[in-house]
């Protein structure tokens, strides 16, 4: 009894110390500085004699960080290291305590919970244009960072035995951003036939039993309010969203994810299977039978997840393109101005849409032009529909819903819901939509982007039964 006490103050002291301490902030200075070292050794655009003035200062920054870091992590761990003093049994026997698993993870555990205590208390608050205090801040960073394959492991270790097996009647919405998928993937959940990833997950979303039983988030939907997108759409905690894309950042993102963008690929088998734990776990928690998730990135896997999953059906919405390249355009300008925590957490979720963290899909390369324009993201959007005209024709289970008729007509609300195979509700959210007068655009870019739509729409229609 006397050890976990020992532990408890020990979670407590280091919690405390890493709160206080710029350990983050030292490490993060440290990797942008080696990022930036590698962009000037590599480039073909920046002659000899600058990389050899810039560089030798890039090491200098990267060595003093790094030896700052490592002095202030012995100083946040000495609090722990010197309860050996007091221990019975010395020093010796308190190392040889903190060795043991059941300790370690333990000690995570009241650390962690520390920390949230600390967050809703008000230590740390910050003044900055995030909802997220200080301590909310350094929560995530831990959560999405480090240690989530830990975390991930401990939940697996501990839950997905006890988990539902995988019945394989998910669905899965996905397509660019802006076309509808928020919208059709809350849709789905509504008819409260599918378990999803929340709010209340986060930022534990790989642990979201573990965390489940540490935090009261979810008990509750809390107070409703507009998402960052500035879209109109509500969100409280227990509102889906797009968040098992942490899932394969972490576990799977040195295969499509690199600083020019990211690429189309085929997960091995060993990483679908992790996905399907993934979902079973969510599914324990959310004590569904069936699975549902809104993941713009899994066009980028596609063809692999279709043929992996078989029972699984897989909804692309279809968006007007020039509307669609609209939506794209404002709200790359709106995540511009995005602060550095935001630019963060939206790189921890693995999404890089638009603004300032922007990263292409590339399906035919890097999309020339300017994202500022347009004819960028008309670009990105035949680049991304070719290939999704692709991988749909190449699998019965992925099919188009052309959102403006979605969003108009029950009846293809109905048919999808059919296809699924729920009971429909009457639609809460979907709304009919208006075209706004485009901007300055390429006209035959254009006239080839609806060519395909056009196409796309009638496969779609088909598929569902209807008649566009």
């Amino acid at each position: 009894m006397l050890l976990w006490l020992y532990v408890l103050i020990a979670g407590v002291l280091a919690s405390e110390a890493f709160l206080r301490l710029p350990l983050l902030s030292t490490i993060q200075k440290v990797s942008a500085t080696a990022k930036k070292s590698g962009a000037v050794l590599t480039s073909k655009r920046i002659s000899d004699h600058w990389k050899e003035r810039v560089l030798p200062r890039y090491s200098l920054v990267i060595g003093k960080g790094s030896v700052l870091f490592f002095l202030m992590l012995c100083l946040a761990l000495l609090p722990v290291a010197l309860l050996g003093l007091i221990y019975p049994g010395g020093l010796s026997a308190w190392a040889e305590a903190l060795m043991r698993p059941l300790v370690i993870l333990v000690l995570c555990v009241v650390s962690i919970g520390y920390i949230v205590v600390r967050s809703k208390v008000g230590g740390g608050a910050a003044t900055t244009s995030s909802d997220y205090s200080a301590t909310d801040r350094f929560l995530h960073r831990l959560a999405l960072g480090p240690l989530a394959e830990m975390l991930h492991d401990i939940e697996r270790a501990r839950f997905l035995k006890s988990s539902p097996e995988d019945g394989g009647r998910h669905v899965f919405v996905t397509g660019l951003a802006r076309a509808g998928t928020t919208i059709l993937m809350r849709e789905i959940h509504r008819t409260g036939a599918f378990g999803s990833l929340t709010y209340a997950d986060m930022p534990f979303v790989l642990a979201p039993n573990l965390w489940a039983r540490i935090s009261r988030k979810g008990q509750k939907p809390g107070v409703r309010a507009e998402r960052a997108h500035g879209d109109g759409i509500e969100v409280d905690t227990q509102s889906p969203e797009a968040l098992d894309e942490v899932y394969w950042r972490v576990f799977d993102g040195g295969s499509y994810i690199a600083a020019d963008g990211l690429s189309p690929y085929a997960p091995e088998e060993d990483k679908i299977d992790g996905y399907r734990d993934l979902m079973r776990l969510v599914m324990r928690r959310t004590g569904a039978g069936r699975y549902v998730s809104k993941n713009n990135n899994n066009i980028l896997r596609l063809p692999a997840l279709a043929k992996a999953m078989p029972g699984a059906v897989f909804l692309v919405p279809l968006r007007r393109p020039l509307d669609h390249a609209e939506s794209l355009l404002a709200q790359h300008k709106r995540f511009l101005e995005a602060d550095a925590f935001t630019q963060d957490y939206m790189t921890w979720l693995g999404h890089h849409e638009f603004g300032a963290t922007h990263r292409p899909f590339l399906f035919e390369g890097r999309p020339a032009g300017d994202p500022m324009t347009l004819d960028y993201w008309l670009t990105v959007w035949l680049a991304a529909y070719r290939a999704l005209d692709t991988a749909e024709a190449g699998a019965e289970n992925v099919l188009f819903v052309p959102y403006e008729a979605l969003s108009a007509d029950p009846a293809v609300w109905h048919a999808v819901a059919e296809r699924i195979g729920v009971t429909p509700a009457a639609a809460a959210e979907l709304r009919p939509i208006t075209s706004k007068p485009a901007g300055p655009h390429d006209a035959s870019l254009a006239a080839e982007a609806e060519a395909l739509h056009r196409k796309l729409s009638a496969r779609g229609f088909a598929a569902l039964g209807l008649t566009g």
